[in-house]
């Protein structure tokens, strides 16, 4: 379903919406597509279609999203990592960073040296 003449004040344009739909908005400069882009309490995942190299770069620098798609919102990359920033973020899924959040992690530092070092302070 694409829903046209809808503004930023509208649920649609406010809230994680997972169905069917595409909700197409007008604005007037890059940087007010962005302002409204990371104006939300919700960040799973943004979009955008241009071949301008400097439009991508600040659009995936500033947007607050867990992923963004360039120019394909459909394609994924299982060795990445998925999951969204704000409300939407509950950690991440997929690739290593996925897989840490299973992990505990623990340091050790074994000094198999008996000998008493110059820099320990003198007890």
């Amino acid at each position: 379903t694409v829903l046209t003449n809808v503004n930023h004040s509208m649920t649609i344009m406010r809230e994680e919406t997972f169905g069917p739909t595409i909700p197409i908005m007008t604005y007037r400069t890059f940087d007010e597509a962005i302002e409204l882009a990371n104006d939300t309490s919700y960040g799973l995942g943004a979009c955008i279609r241009t071949n301008d190299a400097r439009l991508v770069k600040r659009f995936f620098e500033e947007v607050k999203a867990g992923t963004i798609w360039i120019n394909d919102p459909l394609t994924d990359n299982y060795a990445g990592p998925f999951g969204g920033m704000k409300m939407t973020g509950g950690g991440r899924e997929l690739g290593e960073e996925g897989l840490e959040g299973f992990l505990e992690t623990k340091h050790v530092h074994w000094d198999f040296d008996d000998e008493v070092k110059d820099y320990w302070f003198p007890y």
